[in-house]
């Protein structure tokens, strides 16, 4: 009998102590989580509402594209770099999200930001209906939509704000055009 004793009480130290070292851990992870999301804003980018500023640049197909050719319809603008490797399986779901798009009235635009990598592959990925902008990086348009991380999207209202941001471009389209 005082082996089972001795055993339960042996038990039950060792639960409190492992009770403890998960409690030290938990609050140990809630203070990283919350030192390394301190400052970050939700998006790498443009705020929901504030205009997009000034900028001009070429499409690939050597049309210039500004910040009043946002002004009058909404536009999904997405941001895509040649060194993030999770661009390249994101640009046929932009590329499908643009056929939806220009369905509810929508317009489109790709900004690819070439880095080490050639633009071959996203620009290929692309849809042929998808206007590109190819540009270094601190491009015009990544500069003015302020693009810290890739692949980031934005929908940017007639009035050429913000409207939605993200990282999903169908998850940005008005209600209609995600219908399926």
């Amino acid at each position: 009998m005082a082996v089972l004793a001795a055993a339960v009480i042996l038990l039950g130290g060792l639960v409190l102590v492992n009770l403890l070292l998960t409690g030290a851990v938990i609050r140990k992870l809630r203070k990283i989580v919350k030192e390394t999301s301190a400052g970050r804003p939700e998006s790498a980018g443009l705020a929901v509402g504030a205009e997009v500023p000034a900028f001009s640049a070429r499409t690939v197909a050597d049309t210039e594209v500004s910040a009043d050719d946002l002004a009058g319809a909404p536009t999904l603008v997405g941001f895509f770099s040649t060194d993030c490797r999770h661009c390249l399986p994101k640009a046929p779901g932009f590329a499908a999200a643009a056929g939806e798009a220009a369905a509810a009235g929508v317009r489109t635009l790709a900004v690819i930001v070439t880095g080490q990598e050639e633009p071959a592959d996203l620009l290929a990925a692309l849809a042929d209906d998808v206007r590109v902008v190819v540009e270094n990086e601190g491009g015009a348009m990544t500069g003015a939509f302020a693009v810290a991380a890739f692949p980031s999207f934005f929908l940017v209202g007639p009035d050429a704000t913000v409207t939605a941001t993200g990282h999903e471009p169908d998850r940005l389209l008005p209600a209609p055009s995600r219908a399926r």
